[in-house]
């Protein structure tokens, strides 16, 4: 065995230590601790919003529908013909998972995102491995972000869950683009970029636009030169990637229909600047929130665009050369960030949730070039992709030491959980619940879990329902419900093969009611703030005196069944 091949060896086993290591750093200080570094709950941990809690209920809804052709009723307003709107991968996933391993869906859902940031981590490596292995040990650092909390945790924590696997996919697709020169790797691009077409189809659109920006300046080109005659050639040199998409195309022709009639059209393009996130607000990712690796990122970017000036007269094949290609995606991921000044809103916010992965080939590629100069500056026999290594584990622990902090369990406690299993298991499949005012089941999905409808009482109108009676001794029965429902589709259904219609409006989500139209009500005792358990006291009591019964209680929450349906259930 010769010297060379020796070293090769070695390297590859330190490789694998490397990448071993920083897999189960991202598992172990992210998602493990954000479930209290247990697999197996009795309830959902680490589910920090209603959105979390919407991917999770409806991975059980198709758990025990078996099927996803539809919504299940509870989670629409219950109406029963709305058709299984979301991408399916995320939840068929979960399915799989929960029935192979026998864990809960939640514990699945879970596990199941939080190995796939760690594996992105792993993907951006090999990435990045198409400029040298040193700038690929260098991009490690960065992807450790997404296990440090706020912000981006915040992507499993606050429900992000679909878009962190199809930003999974996305990398993965990337990767693969730089392997078509082996036999049959066009497969592999296409199963990966079908992925986010199934799971969450906004990395679909910005893969697309930057396939569209690469091939654009060859075909203006071929046809300023060599006219029509200029694009055949073109088609040629590009035909595995084409065949690829042809594929993903095929793969996911079921769900084409559901994206175009009916996401399409509710969230066209439409212009717009915005800063913040209106609807994702606390994980709101800033270039700031990358504290001193944003050095890094910037010295990458420098070092990106004098590396694509050098090698202009090539931009024209970028889709074949896996250097050009590395870069210029983690370049466009970073402008695709920035996309919220310029009308694409909450999808490139998300998009800035995955940063410290596709920026990662960017920041290791700086500090690669930068260390590149250094060693040449010494003029000595030093191994790169050792000096890199030590480099990538004294930002690896300064990342850690900066910038960790321990991640939320998640809002949901037995106490307020086990009511909901106790309605889902105990009542009739159409009994309507009225929920009181909660902290807890103010994250409206979660209520989902009753696997009934519900009426919520947001606090406003729980307020007015107590005042008026402080003022008047009187309880006033039409009260004003939030009925929880996944309504950003619009409740469509199915008008054909190809057609949809949608039955939303106002009065599906939220109405007034007679607070007596109830079977049960659930009522949160566990309050900080002695005026609201006052007040949910004094309900509790007036519904027990009008004849309600206690069918469930615990130390924070009471279930009552209504014995007197329409009739009058506060005793006055």
């Amino acid at each position: 065995m010769d010297k060379e091949t020796t070293s090769w060896r070695k390297i590859s086993v330190a490789e694998v230590a490397i990448l071993a290591i920083v897999f189960t750093l991202i598992l172990y200080l992210g998602p493990a601790a954000a479930s209290g570094h247990m697999i197996r709950h009795d309830h959902p941990v680490g589910y920090g919003a209603s959105d979390s809690f919407q991917h999770q209920s409806r991975s059980e809804a198709i758990k025990g529908m078996g099927q996803y052709r539809t919504e299940a009723p509870y989670i629409v307003a219950g109406l029963r013909n709305v058709v299984g709107f979301y991408p399916p991968i995320t939840y068929h996933a979960t399915v799989l998972f929960s029935h192979l391993s026998g864990l809960e869906t939640y514990d699945s859902l879970f596990f199941i995102i939080g190995l796939a940031l760690a594996a992105s981590a792993l993907v951006a490596y090999h990435l990045t491995k198409s400029l040298g292995k040193a700038a690929a040990v260098l991009a490690l650092p960065l992807t450790l972000l997404v296990a440090t909390g706020k912000p981006f945790l915040g992507m499993v924590t606050f429900g992000q869950m679909p878009f962190a696997l199809s930003s999974l996919f996305l990398v993965a697709t990337a990767w693969a683009i730089t392997k078509l020169e082996l036999p049959k790797s066009y497969f592999l691009v296409a199963i990966f970029f079908a992925g986010t077409i199934m799971t969450h189809t906004s990395e679909t659109l910005f893969l697309t636009i930057m396939f569209a920006i690469a091939l654009l300046p060859a075909v203006i080109s071929r046809l300023v030169n060599r006219k029509l005659s200029g694009i055949k050639p073109l088609l040629q040199e590009n035909r595995k990637l084409i065949i690829a998409f042809m594929i993903a195309a095929l793969i996911a022709i079921y769900f084409w229909p559901i994206f175009l009639k009916i996401w399409l059209r509710l969230q066209p393009y439409r212009f717009s600047v915005e800063s913040t996130s209106a609807s994702f607000p606390a994980a709101t990712v800033y270039p700031t929130d990358f504290g001193f690796m944003l050095i890094a990122i910037i010295i990458g970017l420098a070092a990106a665009a004098m590396f694509l000036i050098q090698k202009r007269d090539e931009l024209g094949k970028l889709l074949q050369s896996p250097e050009l290609f590395t870069v210029a995606f983690s370049a466009y991921m970073l402008l695709a960030g920035f996309g919220t000044y310029f009308g694409f809103g909450l999808r490139s916010f998300q998009t800035r949730l995955f940063w410290p992965i596709t920026l990662a080939p960017l920041a290791g590629f700086g500090i690669y070039q930068l260390l590149r100069m250094i060693l040449k500056l010494a003029n000595k026999g030093i191994s790169a992709f050792a000096v890199a290594v030590a480099v990538a584990a004294v930002l690896s622990v300064a990342v850690v030491a900066l910038k960790y902090s321990e991640p939320s369990p998640g809002i949901m406690d037995s106490d307020h959980w086990e009511p909901m299993q106790w309605i889902a298991e105990n009542t009739p499949k159409d009994a309507q619940v009225f929920m009181l005012y909660s902290y807890v089941y103010g994250q409206t999905s979660a209520t989902y879990n009753t696997e009934r409808v519900n009426y919520f009482l947001e606090l406003p109108d729980f307020a007015k329902l107590i005042n008026g009676y402080s003022q008047n001794k009187v309880f006033d029965r039409m009260v004003r419900v939030t009925v929880p429902s996944d309504s950003g589709a619009e409740f469509p259904y199915r008008k054909g093969l190809l057609s949809f219609g949608q039955l939303n409006n106002e009065t599906m989500t939220g109405r007034t009611v007679d607070i007596c139209s109830a079977d049960y009500y659930v009522a949160d005792r566990a309050f900080a703030q002695e005026q609201l358990v006052q007040a949910t006291t004094l309900l509790v009591q007036k519904f027990a005196a009008a004849n309600m019964t206690v069918v469930y209680q615990n130390p924070a929450v009471v279930v009552l069944k209504n014995n007197n349906f329409g009739g009058d259930c506060l005793a006055q």
